[in-house]
């Protein structure tokens, strides 16, 4: 019997009745299941019924894993949402002074001017110059010239 590209053999017991030997197939849906329970009750003897108990507790078993497939593939799909709304959220940042907690030798927060935004492994990083100084006349920052990479998570401020 096939039914939705599964394949079935069935075979007939001693007592008489037919049953399910093999599945070439095991991603059953639990529409399938449907289609070889109602099958099955159509080939058995009705003066021998067989226990049903065990053919339920095979298809609660198959909704168990099939609702953990699909919440499996929800929260990788979450995942990359998130990740992909952390890169958009950082590209903004570009430009803007932030602060990642650190403080410095004056006792005063480290300040840094994002520059660019790279993501490796789905984890954000923003490449900032250090702020060195400001001169008050010109307003203007002073900047280290080597870029620190700095992790969005340990970002603090954003001015």
């Amino acid at each position: 019997m096939a039914v939705d590209n599964v394949v079935v053999s069935s075979k007939t017991g001693v007592d008489g009745n037919s049953y399910t030997s093999s599945i070439s197939n095991d991603k059953l849906t639990n529409n399938d299941f449907l289609k070889l329970l109602l099958e099955e009750m159509k080939m058995q003897d009705p003066t021998k019924p067989m226990d049903s108990k065990a053919l339920m507790d095979s298809q609660l078993q198959m909704s168990q894993i099939e609702a953990n497939n699909d919440m499996s593939k929800a929260m990788q799909e979450l995942s990359l949402s998130y990740k992909t709304s952390n890169l958009a959220t950082s590209a903004n940042m570009i430009n803007h002074i932030i602060e990642n907690g650190q403080v410095g030798d004056t006792g005063s927060s480290k300040s840094f001017k994002v520059a660019s935004v790279k993501q490796s492994d789905g984890e954000v990083t923003l490449l900032a110059n250090k702020i060195t100084g400001y001169d008050k006349d010109t307003e203007t920052y002073s900047y280290e010239k080597e870029f620190t990479e700095i992790p969005l998570i340990n970002v603090t401020k954003i001015y």
